[in-house]
């Protein structure tokens, strides 16, 4: 009963990296009450992503990214399928880059999320632009990426501990 009962919890707590990332884009897509918020309402999504496929790459699998994206996609109002892209796009770099960022300072990482950030606005902005066929307002672009850029310390602040607390005694997988 006992080895069951471990093996439930090392079950419950591999979707750690899933479940969370589900959470922060609930978190993001939350009407505030701000004028204007939701467009310039930073990615947590792609935070949790980016942040996951780097220190648990064995728990936020390439699947797990396509669900993130996906869930995002439906909920908040996007060209399906957009999201889900961005994610998957940043979970094949972080995942590919990870030895890097590993052994490296949080600058380092947190400029590789800037990095991103910036390349995944810009490219989603443009996607968005030929599919409207119109050129979309950059200002709320510019808002997005400098708010993520503001709160992903926090965000990994957040992730790291979550990951201390209930994932090192889960050899990677």
């Amino acid at each position: 009963m006992s080895a069951l009962l471990g093996q439930a919890s090392r079950r419950a707590r591999a979707l750690l990296p899933l479940l969370s990332s589900l959470v922060l884009v609930l978190i993001g897509l939350l009407p505030l009450g701000l004028p204007h918020f939701g467009a310039v309402a930073p990615a947590l999504a792609l935070m949790a992503v980016f942040y996951w496929s780097i220190f648990r790459a064995d728990l936020m699998t390439m699947l797990g990214a396509a669900l993130i994206g996906l869930f995002l996609d439906l909920l908040g109002g996007g060209p399906l399928g957009l999201n889900t892209l961005i994610l998957l796009l940043v979970h094949a770099l972080g995942v590919s880059q990870r030895r890097i960022f590993l052994g490296s300072s949080f600058l380092v990482n947190w400029s590789g999320f800037a990095l991103v950030a910036t390349v995944t606005a810009a490219g989603g902005w443009a996607v968005v632009c030929l599919l409207h066929w119109t050129l979309l307002p950059v200002l709320p672009l510019i808002g997005q990426w400098g708010l993520s850029l503001a709160i992903y310390p926090a965000i990994y602040w957040l992730l790291s501990r979550l990951e201390r607390r209930y994932l090192r005694s889960l050899a990677p997988i």
